[in-house]
């Protein structure tokens, strides 16, 4: 199975070139400020050619205020995952757009508070989605490269072990890493001065 995944457009999504799958993985942070945003987001991800589209929202999507009920019924065929998981093939893909909190961004928390959202994710998963990357895990910033991400799902993602863990969030952090049990990916297209820099992620299963 061929999984395509992306995350931190920003506004750019209509550049870019999106390669064929089976199932394609929005990770967050398209960049919505106004119903039309979404609506575009739900166009733009409806058309795509992939059997089955799953995505979740990213710190710069500000649409709590729009209810998730709502925001699923104006998504049409798009698996819109809100710290809840889809099976697709066999595969089960748990998501998540929070973030541990910073600055005055959506979709985020304490650290600490996240731990209760990342205790829902299910034994058993085989792909974890969060915007944020674990702590340690493809999460440096500049200018120092400092690890920024959580903690609590650290340490829930080594307690599960799932197959895939994919985010995004830390663009300057784009790539992969293994620790034999969890392949860990960062699909952010965009570098940190937003510029298209990054290819479009393509995970084997």
């Amino acid at each position: 199975m061929r999984i395509v995944t992306c995350s931190d457009t920003h506004g750019k999504h209509r550049l870019l070139p999106i390669p064929s799958g089976d199932i394609f993985i929005f990770a967050g942070d398209f960049e919505i400020q106004n119903t039309f945003d979404l609506i575009e987001m739900s166009e733009w991800l409806g058309d795509l050619p992939h059997k089955n589209v799953v995505a979740i929202f990213g710190n710069h999507d500000f649409t709590e205020h729009y209810g998730n009920d709502k925001i699923k019924g104006m998504m049409g065929r798009v698996h819109f995952l809100f710290n809840e998981f889809v099976e697709i093939d066999g595969l089960k893909i748990w998501g998540s757009p929070y973030s541990p909190y910073f600055n005055d961004w959506a979709w985020m928390q304490p650290d600490n508070m996240l731990k209760e959202v990342w205790a829902t994710i299910p034994q058993g998963t085989d792909i974890v989605v969060t915007h944020c990357p674990p702590y340690g895990i493809l999460d440096q910033v500049l200018p120092r490269m400092e690890s920024v991400g959580s903690r609590t799902l650290k340490d829930r993602i080594k307690e599960i072990r799932p197959k895939i863990h994919i985010s995004g969030h830390l663009h300057e952090s784009y790539g992969q890493y293994t620790d034999g049990k969890t392949d860990y990916y960062n699909v952010s297209v965009l570098d940190e001065q937003y510029q298209m820099a990054n290819p479009i992620t393509i995970i084997e299963v």
